[in-house]
């Protein structure tokens, strides 16, 4: 083999090369769009279809709501029973909605059942039937923590 045929050779190897990195290249760039579109056309499910989701999981039924107040949660409400316990769950559009649903049912509550029966995390108000044991309340807390923020 002379010197001409090396270079040659070896000029038609780096050619391939970079062919090959451009098709790399492109296969990426048509991942990473087809990815953008498809989030973009298949929004993700509703912070009430998520808690829903998470008690159908485990097996723990729901309904909806017949309170006015738990319905005017921006983000929508469901009712369910941890342990036996009932639990209104309303979800509120930001931090400030879930507050004025809390304070909704302030107005319409004695104190002492609003100590012990009302709870508000974050965005998310609960209204128990009996005061709730502490796993009662991780149960609650574990289905809607993906709608905390």
């Amino acid at each position: 083999m002379s010197t001409t045929d090396a270079a040659e050779s070896a000029r038609a190897e780096r050619r391939w090369v970079r062919i090959g990195l451009a098709v790399v290249g492109v296969v990426l760039v048509v991942q990473f769009v087809g990815g953008v579109v498809r989030t973009a056309v298949r929004p993700s499910p509703s912070a009430l279809a998520r808690v829903q989701k998470c008690l159908t999981e485990r097996s723990t039924h729901y309904e909806a709501v017949t309170d006015p107040v738990a319905e005017s949660a921006g983000r929508g409400a469901l009712r369910t029973a941890v342990d036996g316990n009932g639990v209104t769950i309303a979800i509120g559009s930001s931090e400030r909605d879930a507050r004025r649903v809390h304070d909704d049912y302030i107005a319409v509550m004695s104190a002492a059942d609003a100590g012990s029966l009302l709870d508000v995390h974050r965005r998310v108000v609960f209204l128990w039937a009996q005061a709730p044991t502490q796993s009662e309340r991780d149960f609650a807390y574990l289905c809607t923590l993906d709608v905390q923020d």
